[in-house]
């Protein structure tokens, strides 16, 4: 199942529902790429109303990943980095409860960075300066953003980076997932879930064996990039 698709034309990413033969509760999954059109986030916003519920990446805030990227672009003086802009959703301002299982929910002003953001940048940004500079200013469309239900992403050949910023948010992740569908599996709600898509394998994997789940005909498709 392909989660996000790259062709000629640009990089998209999926819309998918997953439902329960015996439980009410449903899980729509919203793969994200950190930097893309303003665009594509104004249509994940517009999904995000419609749901009882979202489960969403690190903070309330712009992505740490996301401008780690736009930064090195910018640096590297690639061709997109003028039209991409990076993750930011607003989630207060949904008016629909939001939970973060790998971050801090706690009041703050959401047009900074958190510690953990910052420590983010401060890890991210040096290593993909270089990596775009060695590749070139074309260094986006080499970029492998496709990604499905059985990929086995790696950011890094670096274990620990890895480690930190895969592994170990995968694991709250599928964690707080498994919570919600045991409180709440008897309820007709819908759950979005907000993740880069790097953590999406491992979110359909969890879903669909040991919880139940399996996905719904007839997704969507958002455009996050256009080459």
């Amino acid at each position: 199942m392909q989660l996000t698709e790259v062709s000629m034309f640009g990089v998209r990413s999926s819309v998918i529902t997953f439902a329960h033969r015996a439980a009410p509760l449903r899980f729509v999954l919203i793969p994200t790429i950190h930097i893309g059109r303003s665009d594509y986030y104004r249509q994940i916003t517009r999904r995000l109303t419609g749901c009882h519920l979202v489960v969403a990446e690190t903070y309330d805030g712009p992505s740490s990943t996301g401008l780690a990227y736009l930064t090195a672009m910018r640096l590297t003086l690639q061709r997109q980095a003028g039209e991409l802009v990076h993750q930011d959703i607003d989630y207060r301002s949904l008016g629909v409860p939001t939970v973060w299982p790998d971050g801090d929910p706690q009041p703050r002003r959401r047009d900074r960075l958190p510690v953990t953001g910052w420590l983010d940048l401060l890890f991210l940004v040096p290593y993909l300066t270089v990596t775009m500079a060695v590749g070139g200013r074309n260094w986006l469309l080499r970029r492998n953003l496709e990604i499905s239900d059985d990929s086995e992403p790696r950011f890094t050949r670096i274990a620990w980076i890895n480690r930190v910023f895969l592994d170990d948010r995968d694991k709250l992740l599928v964690a707080e997932l498994k919570r919600i569908h045991a409180e709440r599996r008897d309820e007709p709600v819908e759950v979005a879930v907000v993740y880069g898509a790097a953590h999406m394998p491992a979110v359909v994997r969890a879903l669909a064996g040991g919880l139940g789940y399996r996905p719904l005909r007839g997704g969507d498709w958002l455009t996050a990039i256009d080459f």
